[in-house]
């Protein structure tokens, strides 16, 4: 478990734990835990409980279900059952715990099933214990278990099941399907009606030991039958468990103990399903903060889609000025920043000096160095080679996972992240990206850190997680704070180690889905996974390709415009053709006069300086359950953006959408914008009419009339401010430019504080009285830019 994780875990435990009340016996009466709007009702004919959200059912007949040694248990067998309820304080803020116990069942453990309460939020969490008098084992705990038929949703074809995948390799899709089928959904699902919005979350919160998996059978696409939500899933997605003879299988790792913990589950009602997907990933954020990142979003270009594995010294550094003469002059960098990256192949095409001065050209370009690594895999499968960095301590054989005494591959063969070996082998690297000046590295195939095993090298760990942990903390520590990771293949939680992710797998330039990804497929990943930007500073759309000869009819120009807009309304910036018509591997001029075309429209760059992910619009109006949404917005201050794609080959699209769903009206509407053509326009009635082209792309910013009221700046932001909370007293504001006026708010918005400064870039100031919670940080520089972070006290 890594320190950061104790540390907010610590902060779990309660502050103030004066046992309130409790009830006993009889087991069979009913008993209700109210708090707010919720209520856990206990049938006592049963021993399940029902969530209640309102005053109606939303699941009934829940309890756990657990697996303690050889033995599978659940809490209804139990003929002993004891409440317990505590006040609770905690990074959630404050609220109440119930701790319903099941105990008497014959040589077997008790069962805890734990709730947490706070005032504020539309969600609970919940937990399950084992807890017994000897040690015992598990690897497979559910918190939430109930095989009761549940409608919550009004019937209507617009339910919808939601499944996000384990990790992003081998081309999986998020599926968003109808409530007739089972499925099993990774960390998190939500069930909802996309029609009016709402549906419930489930998911798990931390992420320090199990894999969590929830399960799922809809019926009639109303109900569903079946919900369960456990610590211990392997799955062929989770790539533990496979069909090929050659990759050997494993089941979930278990856990020792007199007392087990399952993961900690969220589960909220919520009006509207994104928004709780939303808070989901907060509750994330709140445990396991995101990596810090002071610099805005990353422009730049990498090297794999283009130069492949004929990247050379000669044709990068060609690019590097291309880049630096024609697109940085003409909007296409941040911050006066472009990151020039080398992909796979740079350890065979660059001796050590060539890699010094490809990162000094990039230097005096203005630019910053980016290269390519996965720490955790061997590829080629010699395990008798000697690892680098260990004076030949260790063989990769020493270092290799393992399952049933075979080396464990998903593409390359995993190393274990707890070795020592492994450590060394990240020493060895690491210090030389940083001797050479290096600060931004592409971490890929990172998710064989997480697989199942044997046994790990550290014997206090015993899952995958606990392993993924352990060796992605001793990365970062290893990096340091002011190296960008980002994390290419990799496990979507946990999610702390990167400073961004690659939301879908590899990603060209082709509009429909073919043998490659392409835009479809990468949006697919957006319209169900944008919400990970609250867990990570950026969300990746991987590498934009505008050109290919041998592809002309997929790189035409509106499959161009939707390629960009793809990766801006996601995340970080990247290039990706082969823009050098210098070395080995020249690409082609035209490449060149299509990125100048493209990439070079500076109000669409401006949406990618926001570095946030769109949302979608509807959430059920994909063409199939594994396609993408054609709509999506984003609101800010000032502006609410609207885009539309057109997947169809030859149609185009005409149609109207109410300005409602959008969340304003016309009379607030100062200006409507397509910002590809430059074209104004004006709303029709209460709606707004738009036009795509096929296979083509329509952004819509719409001008609001008037600004928001509580004077937070949603999105509109660069991230120039840092803010962090030293001893939960004081607050530390560090500033790229002078600051003038400070803000702090609450996160309902409320004025905590407002304060004008003598044009400081650092200033502190006592929080000391602060409620617990998050805050935001509003500050206006001296020369009139606004720039906002958050912190937690």
């Amino acid at each position: 478990m890594t320190n950061h994780i104790k540390k907010s875990l610590m902060l779990l435990i309660c502050t103030s734990c004066l046992c309130l009340s409790a009830w006993a016996s009889p087991a069979s009466e009913d008993k209700d835990i109210s708090y707010g709007k919720w209520k856990i009702s206990y049938k006592g004919d049963t021993k399940k409980v029902n969530f209640v959200r309102d005053g109606s059912n939303i699941l009934t007949d829940v309890y756990v279900k657990a697996k303690a040694g050889n033995d599978t248990v659940n809490s209804f067998e139990y003929s002993d059952v004891v409440l317990a309820k505590e006040t609770v304080s905690d990074i959630f803020g404050t609220g109440e715990k119930y701790t319903i116990t099941y105990s008497g069942l014959a040589g077997k453990p008790s069962l805890l099933q734990i709730f947490y309460f706070y005032s504020g939020h539309d969600y609970f969490l919940t937990e399950a214990r084992i807890v017994s008098d000897t040690e015992t084992s598990s690897n497979y705990i559910a918190p939430v278990y109930t095989t009761a038929e549940n409608t919550f949703l009004p019937t209507d074809n617009s339910n919808r099941a939601l499944r996000v995948p384990f990790d992003n390799d081998g081309f999986v899709h998020y599926l968003s399907s109808p409530l007739t089928a089972s499925d099993v959904s990774f960390e998190v699902t939500s069930i909802f009606n996309g029609k009016n919005r709402k549906g419930i979350v489930i998911g798990s919160v931390e992420h320090d030991t199990w894999k969590t998996g929830i399960k799922y059978t809809g019926k009639d696409n109303k109900s569903i039958t079946k919900l369960a939500c456990y610590g211990g899933i392997t799955h062929e997605l989770t790539r533990d468990i496979s069909s090929d003879v050659n990759k050997p299988s494993k089941e979930h790792g278990s856990i020792k103990g007199k007392d087990l913990k399952s993961p900690k589950i969220l589960f909220g009602v919520f009006d509207d399903w994104r928004r709780g997907m939303e808070q989901f990933g907060e509750a994330n954020a709140l445990i396991a903060p995101p990596r810090k990142w002071t610099g805005g979003t990353p422009f730049g270009w990498n090297s794999w889609a283009g130069m492949v594995q004929y990247v050379n010294p000669e044709g990068v550094k060609d690019v590097s000025d291309y880049i630096k003469t024609q697109l940085q002059p003409n909007n296409f960098e941040n911050n006066n920043t472009v990151y020039i990256g080398l992909d796979s192949w740079w350890n065979e095409n660059f001796t050590d000096n060539d890699l010094r001065l490809f990162v000094e050209h990039c230097k005096v370009n203005g630019q910053e160095a980016g290269i390519y690594w996965g720490p955790f895999s061997e590829w080629g499968g010699n395990g008798e080679r000697y690892v680098e960095g260990t004076s030949g301590e260790y063989q990769y054989k020493d270092l290799y996972l393992y399952a049933d005494g075979r080396p464990r591959k998903i593409e390359s063969w995993a190393l274990d992240p707890t070795h020592p070996g492994t450590k060394m082998l990240i020493d060895f690297y690491v210090k030389k990206f940083k001797s050479f000046g290096f600060s931004y590295i592409k971490l890929d195939f990172i998710n064989s850190g997480i697989l199942e095993a044997d046994s790990f090298y550290n014997p206090k760990v015993t899952t995958g997680v606990q392993a993924y942990n352990e060796g992605m903390k001793y990365l970062t520590d290893a990096c340091g704070d002011d190296m960008f990771l980002a994390l290419s293949i990799a496990p979507t939680f946990p999610a702390q180690y990167g400073t961004s992710k690659r939301i879908s797998c590899d990603t060209w330039g082709a509009m429909t889905e073919g043998e490659y990804g392409t835009t479809g497929y990468m949006l697919n990943s957006l319209s169900f996974g944008w919400w990970l930007d609250r867990v990570y500073p950026f969300n990746d759309a991987d590498h934009i390709l505008l050109y290919n000869p041998d592809e002309a009819n997929d790189y035409k120009d509106g499959s161009n415009r939707a390629r960009v807009t793809s990766a801006v309304i996601t995340g970080i910036y990247m290039l990706g053709d082969n823009l050098s018509l210098k070395g080995s591997h020249q690409g082609n001029y035209t490449a060149r006069v299509k990125n100048k075309a493209f990439v070079t429209n500076k109000d669409i760059n401006d949406i990618a300086r926001m570095g946030k992910s769109f949302y979608p619009v509807d959430g059920y109006m994909a063409a199939a359950p594994g396609k993408a949404e054609t709509l999506y917005m984003m609101e800010t201050d000032t502006y609410i953006y609207f885009v539309a794609f057109n997947f169809d080959k030859s149609q185009v699209k005409q149609a109207e959408i109410e300005l409602s769903r959008l969340g304003i009206s016309s009379d607030r509407i100062n200006e409507i914008k397509e910002l590809w053509s430059g074209n104004i326009s004006q709303p029709n009635g209460e709606k707004l009419a738009y036009s795509v082209a096929p296979q083509d792309v329509s952004v819509y910013r719409i001008k609001k009339g008037s600004g928001n009221p509580s004077g937070v700046e949603k999105n509109e932001v660069r991230k120039s401010l840092t803010s962090y909370v030293e001893n939960n007293s004081k607050l530390y504001l560090q500033s790229e430019k002078a600051m003038k006026n400070i803000q702090i708010l609450s996160v309902d918005g409320r004025i905590m504080t407002k304060k004008r400064v003598n044009n400081e870039t650092d200033y502190q100031l006592s929080v000391n009285s602060y409620p617990t919670g998050v805050y935001i940080v509003l500050i206006e520089t001296s020369d009139g830019e606004k720039l906002q972070d958050r912190f937690i006290k």
